[in-house]
C-alpha cells in the first residue's frame, strides 16, 4: 500500500453508480473471468462486445484507459470485496477492516477509486443511506517502501519477522536476528484438521468446542473474518455454549474480554484483533492461583483456528496467544477444502490424498503432510504478495527519481530570497528573451511582486505535479498491456514517464513565463471577486476569457 496525500476530485459521483449497475448486469466467466490468484480481471470477447454495447463507444480502440479502470473497479468490488470480511457498513460509511488485525479503520479509504465503486454497489443493492464520496486526487504519493528507505537508520521488531526475512533482506538489506524466548516454550502445537466441506469443519468446530469446555478448558477461537465469527457464535448459542464474541462490531470490551479470556471454562470467539502481544492470564484476572493451577492441569489455554490465513506471520500470531511466559497451552487448526487459501492454492494435492484414502465425510486427514502442503500453499501466496510489491517498488523506483527531482525544484522556489529568487526568474524569461519584461515588474511592484510570484510559481508547479502523478497512473495501467506485445512493461514505462516528465518542466516553465507576464497587481484585483463569487473548479473554462482551464490558467494565481 503506496502513502497517498490527496484532496478531493471534481469527478460527478453519478457515474460511479453508472458502473456499478453495467457490473451487476455483466456476467462472470461469459463477460469476465475472475482471476483469484492475481486478483485482477480478465475480459472475454462476448464481454468487451458487451461493454462496447452499453456505452456506445470502444474505449479499447479509443485508449480510454479512465473508462476502463473505472469498469474494472466495479466488478473488483463485486467480485473481491464482501461485506463484513473486508469492510461494515456504520451509519452509512463503508469502513474497512483491517485484513492483518481485524480491526476497523474508520477515515482510511481505498485508492483509485476503489472506495467509490464499493459504494456505489452497496447503495445500488439497496443500501441507499451509502453514497458515494468524492474520490480523491492524488496531491502525493510514495511506497511505504520507499518512505521508510529515506531514513537513514532503520531497525525494527516483532513476534513474526522471520518468515519474511527474505524480503528484509532484498528490500531494505535487513538481516532478521531471533532472540530467545524469556521461558522455555511448551506449547503444543498439532497438525491441522481437514475436512471436505466448510459445513462439516464447523460441525466439528463445535463439537470440540464442546469437549474441552465440558473440561473446563479456555478456548479462544480465531476467524478470518465478522460474518464467519457471528455465524460460529449462532452455531455455540444452539448448542447453549456460553461464550463471548470480540470482532471489529464488538471492539469496546476487548480489554474486558480478553483478561477472562484465560479463566477456567471461559469460550471466546474473536476475529484476527484480540488481543495481539497481549499475555492472556490463565485463571483470569484478577489471577486466581487455585484457578490457573486446574487449567495449566487441563493442558493451558486452547487455541482453536477455524481457517488459514494467507501469510503464515498471522497464524503464528493466532498461535501466539497460547503458551505465553512459560506456560502450557495447545493450538490447532480446523479447515476445509472449500477455504479460500485450499480452494484457490492448495485444494488439488489435499483433494487428491483424501480420495486415495477414501476418508469418510466427517472424518478429518490430521497428518503433518497436510499441515506441510497447506505451509505450501502459504509460501506461494506470499511468493506472489512479494512479487506485487515487489512490482510496486519497481514502478515506484521510476516515479522515485522524478519525484526527488521536482521535489528539488519546488524547494528551490520556496526557500529562494530576494537576488536569488529573482535569479531563477531570470533563467525562466532569459528563454523566452524578456528579461527586460521581468526587470518592468520588479521596478514596478518591488517586494509585492516578488511575495505573489513566488504563490504563483508554487501553485503552477503544484497543479502541473497533480496532473502528473494522474497521468502516470494512467500510464502504468496501459504498459501493462504491452505485455501482450512481447515489451517488457517497465522499460517501456520507463522511456514514456522520462518523456512526459520532461514535458511537464517544459510546460511549468512557459505556465511560470505566462502568469509572471501578465501580473498586474490592479487588474487582478476585480477578477478575485469574479473567482470567488462564481466557486469556479479547476477544470472549468477559466472567467478571464482566454479558452482555456482555469487550471492552466488564472488558478494558480488566484487559486491559493
Amino acid at each position: 500500500t503506496p502513502l497517498i496525500i490527496s484532496a478531493p476530485s471534481e469527478e460527478p459521483e453519478e457515474i460511479y453508480y453508472f458502473f456499478a449497475k453495467i457490473a451487476e448486469i455483466l456476467k462472470k466467466e461469459k463477460d469476465y473471468k475472475v482471476l483469484e490468484k492475481e486478483r485482477t480481471i480478465q475480459w472475454t470477447e462476448e464481454g468487451q462486445e458487451n461493454v462496447i454495447s452499453i456505452l456506445k463507444f470502444d474505449p479499447w480502440k479509443k485508449g480510454d484507459f479512465k473508462t476502463i479502470h473505472k469498469l474494472e473497479n466495479a466488478l473488483k468490488a463485486k467480485e473481491f470485496f464482501i461485506l463484513d470480511r473486508d469492510y461494515v457498513i456504520k451509519n452509512g460509511e463503508i469502513i474497512i477492516v483491517d485484513e492483518f488485525t481485524g480491526r476497523l479503520m474508520p477515515g482510511r479509504r481505498w485508492s483509485q477509486g476503489i472506495h467509490q465503486a464499493i459504494e456505489a454497489k452497496e447503495h445500488i443493492r439497496g443500501k441507499k443511506e451509502v453514497k458515494v464520496k468524492r474520490e480523491s486526487v492524488t496531491l502525493a504519493t510514495i511506497t511505504l517502501q520507499n518512505y521508510f528507505k529515506m531514513y537513514q537508520k532503520l531497525s525494527g521488531m516483532t513476534g513474526t519477522a522471520l518468515t519474511s526475512a527474505e524480503e528484509f533482506e532484498k528490500v531494505y538489506g535487513l538481516e532478521v536476528v531471533v532472540i530467545p524466548t524469556n521461558k522455555p516454550m511448551i506449547r503444543k502445537d498439532l497438525p491441522d484438521k481437514v475436512f471436505k466441506t466448510e459445513k462439516i469443519k464447523f460441525e466439528m468446530i463445535v463439537e470440540e468446542i464442546k469437549k474441552r469446555h465440558q473440561k473446563g478448558q479456555p478456548i479462544l477461537v480465531g476467524t478470518r473474518s465478522i460474518e464467519k465469527s457471528e455465524y460460529l457464535s449462532k452455531l455455540l448459542t444452539k448448542e447453549g455454549i456460553p461464550h463471548q464474541v470480540l470482532n471489529a462490531k464488538h471492539h469496546e470490551k476487548e480489554g474486558q474480554i480478553i483478561a477472562q479470556a484465560g479463566k477456567l471454562g471461559a469460550v471466546t470467539v474473536a476475529t484476527n484483533m484480540a488481543g495481539r502481544g497481549v499475555d492472556i492470564v490463565l485463571g483470569g484476572n484478577p489471577p486466581n492461583e487455585k484457578e490457573a493451577q486446574k487449567v495449566k492441569e487441563l493442558g493451558g489455554l486452547f487455541v482453536l483456528g477455524t481457517e488459514r490465513h494467507e501469510a503464515r506471520r498471522i497464524d503464528d500470531q493466532l498461535r501466539g496467544r497460547a503458551g505465553r511466559q512459560g506456560d502450557p497451552g495447545e493450538t490447532q487448526f480446523f479447515v476445509s477444502l472449500e477455504d479460500e487459501l485450499i480452494r484457490i492454492f492448495g485444494g488439488e494435492k489435499i483433494k487428491n490424498l483424501m480420495e486415495k484414502f477414501k476418508f469418510p465425510e466427517r472424518e478429518p486427514i490430521q497428518s503433518n503432510l497436510v499441515t506441510k502442503a497447506i505451509e505450501e500453499a502459504q509460501k506461494r501466496v506470499e511468493g506472489i504478495n512479494f512479487d506485487i510489491r515487489k512490482n510496486l517498488l519497481e514502478y515506484d523506483q521510476v516515479l522515485n527519481k522524478q519525484r526527488e527531482s521536482f521535489y528539488q525544484l519546488r524547494k528551490k522556489f520556496l526557500f529562494a530570497e530576494g537576488e536569488d529568487f529573482r535569479k531563477i526568474l531570470e533563467e525562466i524569461f532569459k528563454k523566452y528573451q524578456k528579461e527586460e519584461i521581468l526587470k518592468e515588474k520588479y521596478e514596478k511592484f518591488g517586494k509585492n511582486f516578488e511575495e505573489n510570484a513566488k504563490i504563483i510559481c508554487l501553485s503552477i508547479l503544484d497543479s502541473f505535479w497533480i496532473d502528473f502523478l494522474e497521468t502516470i497512473e494512467h500510464l502504468r495501467d496501459a504498459t501493462s498491456l504491452r505485455a501482450f506485445g512481447q515489451q517488457d512493461p517497465l522499460v517501456e514505462y520507463k522511456k514514456e514517464s522520462l518523456i512526459l516528465f520532461k514535458k511537464m518542466l517544459a510546460q511549468i516553465e512557459e505556465s511560470i513565463f505566462q502568469s509572471l507576464k501578465d501580473f498586474d497587481v490592479e487588474k487582478e484585483k476585480p477578477k478575485i471577486e469574479i473567482e470567488f463569487k462564481e466557486k469556479v473548479k479547476r477544470n472549468d473554462p477559466c472567467p478571464c476569457g482566454s479558452g482555456k482551464k482555469y487550471k492552466k490558467c488564472c488558478w494558480p494565481k488566484y487559486g491559493y
